[in-house]
């Protein structure tokens, strides 16, 4: 099975458009037509006459994920050494989250050189979560096929480090139901559901009670002063649940 077949010589202004993409990443391609496949969107593949000779960055998301994962758990393992298996886990979901990687993709303005279909272009898609998380995944692994496993590892380090350190030290609020969602579809293949299981207090300073379950079994129970923030509470709790034995679940819960 062919991973990536290259392709056809870019076209000149596509030359330039990812010549500029090099210089925003810092990072210096020797085939730029890696770096192309990872900023190909399949509505631009599969939906442009443009398109039909490239291929969409999806496989090497699958990729960029591996290598992105490994990475990070390298440099925090070595940042808190002293920190437990649970702590690390944690800290390691959430850097590596697609709405953290979407919200780096976005700060680097990396949409500006995605190639989307047009409904998708006119409706802004590439600063999407899902789709800006991707594409980031996609140029990790372009860097890795590109160079190997040393200079994305810098590059990686370099461009995480102040994320990490943020999130550790608490001063990136964490989107814990996206976390969540984000292990449970992976490991469990279900998807969490919430569930208000009380509510008590004067109408001004309700008070809501909130369980989270998947696949029959709750896993997480959080308390709030509104719908939203008892989720939440429950996410946490629940990821804390998961992730406490600092192992990944091979198939569903016990």
């Amino acid at each position: 099975m062919k991973f990536f077949q290259r392709g056809p010589r870019l076209p000149n202004d596509r030359a330039r458009d990812l010549a500029a993409a090099q210089r925003m990443l810092q990072f210096r391609f020797r085939d730029l037509r890696l770096l192309h496949q990872a900023l190909s969107h399949r509505s631009y593949v599969h939906g442009t006459k443009a398109g039909a000779e490239s291929q969409d960055y999806e496989t090497m998301e699958f990729v960029g994920d591996a290598v992105l994962g490994l990475v990070i758990c390298d440099q925090i393992y070595h940042l808190y050494p002293t920190a437990s298996v649970g702590e690390l886990a944690k800290l390691r979901a959430q850097v590596v989250s697609r709405s953290t990687l979407a919200r780096l993709a976005n700060d680097m303005g990396l949409s500006r050189w995605l190639l989307l279909g047009p409904g998708e272009r006119a409706r802004q898609e590439g600063e999407r979560t899902s789709v800006a998380a991707g594409a980031m995944e996609a140029v990790i692994a372009a860097m890795y096929f590109d160079r190997g496993l040393s200079p994305v590892t810098r590059w990686i380090q370099r461009v995480f480090l102040e994320t990490i350190v943020a999130i550790e030290a608490g001063q990136v609020a964490a989107d814990y139901k996206s976390m969540l969602q984000e292990y449970v579809l992976r490991y469990f293949h279900s998807v969490p559901d919430y569930r208000v299981v009380g509510e008590s207090g004067p109408g001004h300073r309700r008070r809501f009670e909130v369980a989270v379950a998947w696949r029959g079994r709750e896993y997480g129970f959080g308390v709030g002063l509104s719908k939203k923030a008892a989720e939440q509470s429950a996410a946490r709790r629940a990821l804390d649940h998961v992730l406490s034995g600092g192992h990944v679940p091979s198939a569903g819960p016990a």
